[in-house]
């Protein structure tokens, strides 16, 4: 059999097989929703009491996608599950440092030339189901303040933030880690607060001098 009548033959099957791979494949889903964190409850802003270069947020690898996650502790404590049709404007570490930087209104008018820098290291925020129907949006995060030029360690500590999810869907995930942040952004602020009032107590000026104010 010549090679060009082989082909010939041949081609229908071919093309089967690709039409059968090519419905194997999953299906995306043709839209989705789109969520961030909205307005910032005013009362949540205020000043540092002292300079802050820089503050960035960094994600764990597995929070390093704009996946809207959840986890059902009850029956899959260990798998990681995102929602197909819903996913974060941007990554969750990505949203968490515009709302933290928009709730330290040192920075409004200028950003600081000088100061130390706040790092938050994100390991946790997911939807947390530990019931069938039953959710609640847990963050977890350390926050971590740097000295200038040496970044040398001043101060750490460890939030965790949880609040019960309205509904048990993306929709009630969003709103509870969305609260979450506005919490943590209130813990942070008295966090650092707390700093200066202790700095100031025991040595001339304390954080508040050794950040440049």
């Amino acid at each position: 059999m010549s090679p060009a009548r082989f082909l010939w033959k041949t081609m229908p099957v071919v093309g089967v097989c690709v039409l059968a791979a090519c419905g194997s494949l999953p299906k995306a889903a043709t839209t989705y929703s789109v969520h961030d964190f909205g307005p910032l409850d005013s009362a949540v802003l205020r000043p540092v009491p002292f300079p802050i270069r820089n503050l960035e947020v960094v994600p764990a690898p597995w929070l390093a996608s704009n996946a809207i996650q959840y986890r059902l502790t009850y029956t899959q404590p260990t798998r990681r599950q995102f929602f197909l049709e819903s996913r974060w404007a941007a990554q969750p570490a990505q949203l968490m440092e515009v709302a933290l930087k928009r709730s330290m209104k040192a920075n409004q008018t200028a950003v600081a030339s000088s100061g130390c820098r706040l790092r938050i290291d994100l390991d946790e925020f997911a939807q947390i189901f530990d019931a069938e129907g039953v959710s609640r949006g847990v963050v977890e995060a350390r926050a971590v303040l740097l000295a200038p030029r040496t970044d040398q360690l001043i101060a750490s500590h460890a939030f965790t933030v949880t609040r019960p999810a309205l509904s048990a869907d993306a929709v009630g995930g969003v709103g509870a880690l969305r609260e979450d942040v506005l919490q943590l952004s209130r813990e942070l602020l008295d966090w650092l607060d707390a700093l200066d009032a202790e700095g100031a107590s025991r040595l001339a000026g304390g954080v508040r001098a050794r950040c440049g104010a």
